[in-house]
């Protein structure tokens, strides 16, 4: 079976897994797409004849998965691979601005962008995307070993609020780092990270709330 058609063979089945989590009673269902962030690599653009078109297919797909879904909050991470990049896996250069036609087209109400690690380009690609997207900010660098201060984390986090409003932002690590998922993570590394990233929240509600 072609890619693209294994793909397409994809959709009932992670359709029926949104319906069962909403029916289950979620309030936010995150769809993971790798696909589409390869898009952001000169390299991987020029292994293609139309790498636009490419890149249209992956929002095709993920706008079949959600159509006519609007009882839950839809999110998509945006996977740039971090978490590959920190186990030695292949990496993808390159800002966001390739694909932010395909990002306008997403049917969903949050975009979860990575943005700790290099080669992600600039924050003022937020002024081009839509409007009513909620931006999931990528600001605890999720490498093994490497744990981000409250304070490093908010400073990233100030980059960008030229460009969105505050209520627009939510804070995440840029990608996965569960213990056992392939990263060696101990569950204390992880425990700390994300207790800094809350204390970064908290830091930086305070400063908006003036």
């Amino acid at each position: 079976m072609a890619r693209e058609e294994f793909v397409r063979a994809c959709v009932p089945i992670l359709r029926r897994e949104l319906e069962l989590l909403q029916g289950a009673g979620a309030d936010i269902v995150q769809i993971d797409d790798p696909h589409l962030c390869l898009f952001v690599d000169p390299q991987v653009r020029a292994q293609h004849d139309n790498p636009d078109k490419a890149a249209d297919f992956a929002v095709d797909m993920i706008n079949q998965v959600v159509d006519g879904v609007s009882s839950v909050k839809l999110a998509v991470h945006l996977c740039r691979r971090a978490g590959a990049r920190a186990r030695g896996e292949a990496q993808f250069e390159g800002g966001y601005d390739p694909i932010l036609a395909q990002l306008n087209k997403l049917k969903v109400h949050h975009l979860t962008m990575e943005f700790t690690t290099p080669g992600t380009g600039d924050m003022a690609v937020f002024k081009k995307l839509r409007g009513d997207f909620e931006i999931g900010l990528g600001c605890v660098d999720v490498t093994p070993g490497r744990i981000d201060s409250p304070e490093t984390i908010a400073a990233r986090v100030r980059k960008a609020l030229p460009y969105l409003s505050p209520d627009r932002i939510t804070l995440n690590p840029d990608c996965g780092f569960a213990p056992g998922s392939g990263a060696q993570v101990s569950i204390d590394e992880a425990y700390q990270k994300i207790q800094n990233e809350v204390a970064a929240a908290k830091m930086l509600r305070e400063e908006t709330s003036h």
